[in-house]
């Protein structure tokens, strides 16, 4: 009975003991995410954030080529910034960014494609110092890592639009 309680318990709470990734993957190959716009270093910081939401994963690991099952590779597509509001003297008050973000999972064997995805984000801020931009974009890549992470889930193509971002799943 005590064992039951337990196993209602980790049910309810959101855990569970199978792979997050289709067909059950559990090693995947992570490189340097792919940076198409114009500003600088953000595909190292987005990789650094997947990372971090991968190994937060109980039962996926990160490894070299060699040795994984998937290779997810990541293509940041673009990145706004944008001014919502300014004062007197020009002095941006608010601005926001967007990310977009495209996925391939990929055999880590032959190469093949398994299926796409993408993501987006777009995190507000105040503009209260000199390091808001920053904020913003490492809040936005927070919320964008979860949601590539999301997509390796086999029940990922039901979730709700929100949580998913842009979708587009092929198989």
């Amino acid at each position: 009975m005590t064992f039951l309680i337990a196993l209602l318990a980790l049910a309810t709470c959101g855990y569970s003991v199978g792979s997050i990734t289709q067909r059950g993957h559990r090693r995947i190959h992570l490189p340097l995410f792919v940076n198409e716009t114009f500003y600088r270093d953000l595909e190292v910081e987005l990789t650094r954030q997947v990372a971090k939401e991968l190994a937060s994963r109980p039962g996926v690991s990160i490894v070299p080529l060699e040795q994984a099952e998937v290779v997810l590779v990541g293509t940041i597509v673009d990145f706004e910034q944008r001014v919502l509001s300014e004062d007197a003297e020009d002095q941006v008050l608010e601005s926001s960014v967007m990310t977009r973000v495209r996925i391939e999972v990929r055999d880590a064997r032959t190469g093949v494609v398994a299926r796409t995805y993408s993501v987006s984000d777009r995190a507000e801020f105040l503009a209260a110092g000199s390091g808001s931009l920053n904020a913003a974009t490492s809040e936005a890549f927070f919320d964008v890592a979860r949601r590539v992470v999301d997509g390796l889930e086999s029940d990922f193509p039901r979730a709700s639009a929100s949580s998913r971002g842009e979708l587009t799943d092929r198989r």
